[in-house]
């Protein structure tokens, strides 16, 4: 066989793998990374979550908007509303939200809102706790005066 016949069976094989790995590459946007461009983000796919006039694009919107809210990187976590934003895209795409990484998710959301909750509780049993001490504190050290003016008026008696 000819150079040339090798050379365009390896450019053949050299383009058909070249065409390969570029389809098979996954054209995932850059996440954001700061502050404006969360908000810039956040507010586009609010937009396509509200207007767009197919269904599953919005749907979609919402589960980018939950990953959004929970984005290491967003300086404004918001887990609530992920978990808002994760529950509607289950009720607008319930056949795409039944893998098990989704239901994980669900459950971890789920499960942050519920000890944010109980913290914020604990927070404010903590805040009462604190007032009540100080007013016993306060109670207590009019109980010693009251004690010291007893005393003294004992000795004035003796």
């Amino acid at each position: 066989m000819s150079s040339t016949g090798y050379r365009l069976r390896w450019g053949c094989l050299f383009l058909l793998f070249f065409f390969m790995v570029g389809c098979s590459l996954k054209q995932t946007p850059k996440p954001p990374e700061g502050k404006k461009e969360f908000v810039v983000e956040t507010s586009r796919l609010e937009k396509v979550a509200q207007e767009h006039p197919e269904a599953s694009l919005r749907a979609e919107s919402h589960l980018q908007l939950a990953f959004l809210y929970v984005n290491y990187r967003n300086p404004q976590l918001n887990y609530t509303r992920a978990l808002k934003e994760i529950e509607t895209y289950r009720s607008l795409a319930p056949s795409k939200a039944q893998g098990d990484e989704f239901g994980n998710w669900l459950a971890v959301l789920r499960e942050v809102d519920h000890l944010r909750k109980a913290n914020k509780s604990l927070r404010d049993e903590v805040a009462n706790l604190k007032e009540t001490n100080h007013k016993m504190e306060e109670t207590i050290e009019r109980l010693k005066n009251l004690d010291r003016q007893m005393e003294e008026k004992r000795r004035l008696i003796k």
